[in-house]
């Protein structure tokens, strides 16, 4: 009996501290995945330019404040930080559950939830990365894959809860589950230890401009640009898909509806865990950028075949396929920001790494919505992936993405 609180000390280290949060803030967007569309589109039958809408107030705010937020994240204490986050972000699915609940939800009040939960994502998303290689002494990718794990598991997790939720209660279950995700997330938060902003002087190529000095660091690196392009074409391309086109195709072609958007869901994270567990297994990728160019090769065919799917089964394994090459995409994309992006500008370069993957969503997602009014969800499924395919042969020929390896200091 003694020995219990020694056990408990090691278990709760800051790393598992971390990944709880993680763990946290994925199993929320796992059900905000589902939630979004199933009160959209099944809930209050919205048109696809509506649903549109409102997964482009998800990502509008990261547009305008994420680069603000990296900025801050590198000058504050990451503790504090993730503390506050997590607290302010229970209030929106309580305020939008009860509306639920009490059957007055109109609309606007999603897309005011949207823009809401894009603002507290703004904040969490730099501050939760940047502090990654302070609480691990593992190696940059194995760190990374572990991250990536606990989150594509954690959402995989949204997911199952949001399909378990279906039969036996309304969509109101989806919000309270979210509450509930939150509040454990702010107790992982509370148990990391204080983690002040890094004095680190910064270096003559890169001096400290606010903001801006994200921006400079992916200018001059001929590693960070390629990746930071990539995650600009998937915002566009590949995340309209699947926030638009995917609800829209198991709804009108295939008569689905919550359970059938969670299985969906579950099919495409469950590809990337599978592919970063394989990752995680073995040694660290030599050649990254290969990796990642054939990667978004491999999803824009996965994806141009979603057009000729004859049935919901078909189309669970072409997204199962997808995310299988999302993982790697993902995994590499995330360790080549980790290692190249400097010490003292990291929460900046990662906060200019998920703009371009979440900030282009709402152009992504508006673009998929209109041209899936036009011709049809699978049809657009098909016009943006054979785009993506399109644009990855160019950024092959045209950009030294082919060149990026595994850093040198690796161990």
């Amino acid at each position: 009996m003694s020995q219990s609180p020694t056990t408990a000390g090691r278990l709760i280290t800051p790393f598992n501290a971390y990944l709880g949060g993680v763990a946290s803030w994925f199993a929320n967007m796992g059900l905000q995945f589902v939630m979004i569309p199933t009160l959209a589109v099944i809930y209050l039958e919205t048109s696809a330019t509506k649903l549109a809408l409102v997964q482009m107030s998800l990502a509008l705010p990261q547009l305008l404040l994420l680069m603000f937020a990296g900025s801050l994240a590198d000058r504050t204490n990451g503790r504090t930080m993730l503390v506050n986050i997590h607290v302010i972000a229970t209030l929106p699915p309580m305020v939008l559950g009860w509306l639920v609940w009490t059957s007055n939800l109109e609309y606007w009040h999603l897309v005011a939830y949207g823009l809401i939960s894009g603002v507290i994502s703004s904040f969490s998303a730099p501050t939760r990365d940047a502090l990654l290689m302070r609480v691990t002494r593992a190696g940059v990718q194995s760190a990374v894959m572990m991250a990536l794990i606990t989150q594509f598991a954690a959402q995989l997790i949204g997911f199952m809860l949001a399909g378990l939720a279906a039969p036996v209660a309304g969509p109101w279950a989806l919000l309270a589950l979210q509450v509930a995700v939150m509040v454990f997330g702010l107790a992982c938060a509370l148990a990391l230890p204080s983690l002040p902003p890094k004095e680190i002087i910064a270096s003559p190529e890169i001096p400290d401009r606010g903001w801006r000095t994200g921006l400079d660091a992916v200018i001059q690196s001929p590693k960070l640009y390629p990746v930071i392009m990539s995650t600009v074409s998937v915002g566009i391309f590949f995340i309209g898909i699947f926030m638009v086109a995917l609800p829209l195709i198991v709804r009108n072609v295939f008569g689905g509806g919550q359970l059938e958007i969670s299985v969906l869901s579950f099919c495409f994270w469950g590809g990337t865990i599978c592919t970063s567990l394989l990752l995680l297994r073995r040694r660290p990728i030599e050649r990254r950028g290969r990796a990642m160019a054939l990667a978004q090769i491999a999803g824009s065919v996965a994806l141009i075949l979603v057009v000729f799917a004859p049935n919901f089964a078909t189309l669970c394994v072409l997204v199962t396929g997808w995310g299988l090459a999302a993982g790697v995409n993902m995994a590499m994309g995330r360790t080549v920001v980790q290692i190249e992006a400097p010490e003292h500008a990291r929460a900046r370069v990662l906060a200019l790494y998920n703009l371009g993957f979440l900030g282009a969503a709402p152009i992504g997602a508006i673009l998929t919505g209109l041209t899936a009014e036009r011709v049809g969800p699978q049809q657009a499924t098909g016009i943006f992936a054979a785009m993506m395919f399109v644009f990855t042969i160019w950024f092959i020929l045209r950009t030294p993405v082919m060149q990026i390896r595994r850093h040198p200091s690796e161990t």
